[in-house]
């Protein structure tokens, strides 16, 4: 197991003339928990943006499985971001118009490397884990916000990622179902060997996390 599964060095963020990362430095290890906590626009957001794929820093490097991600193609990209990268939203950006299950299945109908049947089954038993199995027939707009993140949970583990980036997970949830969807996150990472990333600026969240960091203004560092 690589002892540095994922290398963040002297990264630089900008937007305009606004510095939103200043030269971050880290690595995590492969199948770990770590969580990097701070007040909103303090970066947190961006950072997992990075190593999720779905931004290019301004100058530094992000190394996933040794892979630049700042090198790959879009197409690469992308293929790197279905295949190996699960995403928790702020936002749960599901689609109005298709059901709950059709949310969660569409990264699985844009990978040619996964068994459809299986995927199904996976679905409901975690739907089931966390109390919205009656919730996948339904339409996103006729949930709880509570309910919609927790289908946008289910959507980012349904291909098993090797990489798990949650942004404030338990925002819209209530200390019960916080507690609910910890424990899930936790139990996935151990059993499947996902390293988690979990950014939020709740401190009974960061408090279960071994492994911490914080971001203050752009600049990461281990608490």
């Amino acid at each position: 197991m690589s002892d540095r599964y994922i290398y963040v060095g002297n990264v630089h963020k900008n937007f305009a003339q606004f510095q939103v990362l200043k030269g971050v430095n880290f690595s995590l290890e492969k199948g770990k928990r770590y969580v990097v906590r701070g007040a909103s626009g303090s970066g947190k957001s961006t950072l997992l943006y990075l190593l999720g794929g779905l931004d290019r820093p301004t100058s530094g490097v992000v190394s996933v499985n040794g892979q630049n991600l700042g090198e790959m193609s879009d197409s690469d990209l992308a293929s790197y971001r279905n295949e190996h990268v699960g995403f928790v939203f702020q936002f749960h950006f599901l689609l109005s118009s298709l059901t709950c299950k059709e949310n969660i299945l569409l990264p699985s109908q844009l990978s040619k490397k996964v068994n459809s049947n299986e995927v199904s089954k996976f679905i409901l038993e975690v739907a089931d884990l966390l109390g919205v199995g009656e919730c996948l027939s339904k339409r996103p707009f006729e949930l709880s916000g509570g309910q919609q993140q927790r289908i946008n949970l289910i959507r980012a583990v349904s291909l098993r990622p090797e990489l798990l980036l949650c942004d404030e997970p338990t925002g819209s949830l209530d200390s019960i179902n916080s507690e609910i969807v910890c424990d899930f996150l936790f139990k996935l990472s151990r059993e499947l060997g996902i390293t988690l990333l979990t950014v939020t600026h709740d401190r009974n969240v960061a408090s279960r996390f071994a492994d911490q960091f914080e971001m203050t203004d752009g600049v990461l560092k281990v608490i």
